[in-house]
């Protein structure tokens, strides 16, 4: 690959991957229209929202381990090492096979534990436990196919992806009426067909890939039934420990972190949580394109570390900052100017209306400066480096979030603005931090494909001393 990145091939890979991610969200879309076309209760709305936070929470770890050897894969690819890119494409497809037969024993058995801890009423209790009973006794078709629908991305073959998220939109926006309705005429509850129409298309859509992937090698590397292996790789978890112990802890931080963050807001003046609640949509809507768009730097920074092309990596972080800063300020330019008239749309209240104006006029610009700093994050966890994604998670989201909120709001006699105030300061400290860190350049050193390397060459030496 080319040191210097033109702007054609970073918007040709980044912005379809910012497609892909924008198609993830209209899955759980198709969900939400069709129990509200056919319950329309706010009890089962509420229910599928609790469902995806229970959801999330018991993905975090497959997440973080499939997400560290999807590293592995794309950094052995970058160095030309195919025999440890089959390795790992091996070793990923199996672990995703019994971790997701152990998240559905796992969430089922804890399932009454989840939906107690909500503190939801009755009737949205059972919405819930009706919905995910089903959705994770088919966990496992779930796991599969996020991970085959994840794997071209790190080859940078989307049109495969492209094919195989339109298969299960389209599959799930057709079955899973049919399903609710079946469901309903033999007296259960529509929401469990709804989650009975996910896990089908997502059923036929892993079939689809498997039959792409490892039957006509549509990432052109080899790949054949050889990889459809259920033996578990041992070794090669064992190899990358480190920073897959770095990947399920960064997520299982950012989880606890973001209840924690919810929670001492809800301790400040009602009308200021209210008012973030309800206005962090609009940057929670446009944010959207932006973290997607972003994180598309991971598979391309992920290849270039394994080819040790450093220099390509910080074009391509320049490059990326200046098309994020162009596009979050168009976004912030129009939130700015026309903000009297969102807040009149907003708010419930004449009251609420000048709180909201205040919250856009203190967050806007700083939440400019936090979209910018996923970069240098995505930065951090293609290449590798497990130390460091634990420290800015630390950093980030626990000494700059929780220190900010406890206690910055207090030095304000207006606990409002005061909360308001904090919140921006917290994504102008995150910023800095994170871009701290990638000018401290401890990335540059931290590749999967040395570590590897070295465990090799310490495993000759115990064979050679025997």
């Amino acid at each position: 690959m080319e040191t210097n990145l033109n702007w054609k091939k970073i918007i040709s890979f980044s912005l379809p991957m910012t497609l892909i991610g924008i198609a993830d969200l209209l899955l759980i879309g198709i969900d939400f229209f069709w129990i509200y076309y056919f319950i329309g209760e706010p009890e089962a709305l509420s229910a599928l929202r609790v469902s995806s936070s229970i959801i999330l929470l018991i993905e975090a770890v497959l997440v973080g381990v499939i997400s560290a050897l999807l590293v592995y894969i794309s950094q052995h690819n970058g160095a030309g090492h195919i025999d440890k890119v089959m390795r790992g494409v091996k070793g990923t497809f199996s672990f995703s096979i019994y971790a997701g037969i152990m998240t559905t024993f796992i969430g089922l058995l804890l399932l009454p534990v989840f939906i107690m801890m909500f503190g939801v009423s009755q009737k949205v209790s059972i919405f819930v436990g009706d919905y995910l009973s089903v959705y994770l006794v088919g966990y496992i078709a779930i796991s599969l196919n996020n991970l085959l629908l994840l794997l071209p991305r790190y080859f940078q073959k989307l049109n495969l992806v492209y094919k195989g998220l339109s298969l299960t939109l389209l599959t799930n926006l057709i079955i899973t009426p049919i399903f609710m309705l079946v469901f309903t005429r033999f007296g259960m509850n529509a929401i469990s067909g709804a989650a009975t129409g996910t896990v089908v298309a997502n059923l036929v859509c892993s079939i689809y890939m498997i039959w792409q992937l490892f039957l006509k090698d549509h990432l052109q590397i080899g790949l054949s039934k050889k990889q459809l292996s259920l033996k578990v790789d041992f070794q090669l978890l064992k190899q990358n420990i480190s920073y897959i112990g770095s990947q399920i802890f960064n997520g299982l931080t950012y989880n606890v972190s973001m209840f924690l963050y919810i929670l001492i807001l809800s301790y400040y003046p009602e009308d200021a949580f209210n008012v973030y609640a309800v206005a962090s949509y609009i940057f929670v809507f446009f944010g959207v394109f932006a973290q997607n768009f972003a994180a598309s730097i991971i598979p391309m920074v992920s290849e270039y570390i394994g080819s040790k092309q450093i220099n390509a990596v910080k074009d391509l972080v320049k490059k990326m900052v200046l098309i994020l800063l162009g596009y979050c300020s168009i976004v912030a330019l129009i939130v700015l100017l026309s903000k009297n008239q969102i807040s009149m749309a907003l708010s419930t209240n004449d009251m609420l209306t000048p709180l909201f104006a205040n919250f856009f006029t203190f967050y806007t610009i700083p939440w400019i400066m936090n979209t910018i700093a996923i970069v240098f994050i995505f930065v951090v966890a293609g290449a590798g480096d497990s130390k460091g994604g634990v420290i800015l998670t630390i950093t980030n989201m626990y000494v700059i979030v929780l220190v900010c909120l406890l206690f910055v709001p207090q030095l304000f006699q207006d606990k409002t603005n005061g909360v308001f105030i904090t919140l921006a300061l917290i994504e102008i400290f995150t910023f800095v931090s994170s871009f701290a860190y990638y000018l401290y350049g401890r990335w540059t050193k931290a590749t999967l494909v040395k570590e590897n390397e070295v465990h090799r060459e310490e495993g000759l030496s115990v064979e050679n001393s025997v």
